[in-house]
């Protein structure tokens, strides 16, 4: 079955547009239409985006049911987030401070302290999402001397990011 598609010019200057954003999936797909408006056939997209003949045929065929909407594709699955949205602030809080500031005894924060001073705060939390959040925050969570020192140029740096 050979998919072609056929643009108008407002179709296909929408598709140059999304080809701009920062989602870089919807920007490829967009680009598989954008090559079959131009003649190319399946084969010679999949060769020239070095991705399977069934992927690039999967999104012609999507985009020809329900236009752009339909390249976005799907949520990813799971139930969403819940905690490290909520924890995410307090750790860009406490982090950069001396756990002292904070009533422990330690100088630097621990995996666990943070856990202690989440439920302190009424928050349940599990040391690997503490460790999933600092890896989003600080960038890192390898605890060589078992300890995160204050890094307030880290968390300045990721909140420009």
């Amino acid at each position: 079955m050979v998919i072609r598609i056929k643009l108008s010019e407002k179709e296909r200057d929408q598709l140059r547009e999304t080809r701009s954003t920062r989602d870089s999936n919807l920007s490829e797909r967009c680009l598989y239409v954008l090559l079959s408006d131009e003649g190319k056939g399946v084969s010679e997209i999949a060769r020239q985006t070095k991705r399977n003949k069934h992927t690039i045929r999967f999104w012609l065929k999507a985009y020809q049911k329900g236009g752009i909407d339909m390249l976005k594709g799907t949520p990813p699955p799971g139930r969403p987030a819940q905690k490290a949205p909520r924890i995410y602030p307090i750790i860009l809080e406490i982090v950069p401070k001396s756990p002292t500031e904070y009533g422990y005894l330690e100088e630097g924060w621990t995996i666990n302290m943070i856990v202690d001073y989440l439920k302190r705060q009424g928050i349940e939390s599990s040391p690997s999402t503490v460790k999933r959040v600092l890896k989003k925050t600080a960038g890192s969570t390898k605890d060589s001397p078992k300890q995160f020192q204050p890094m307030p140029q880290v968390i300045a740096r990721k909140e420009l990011g």
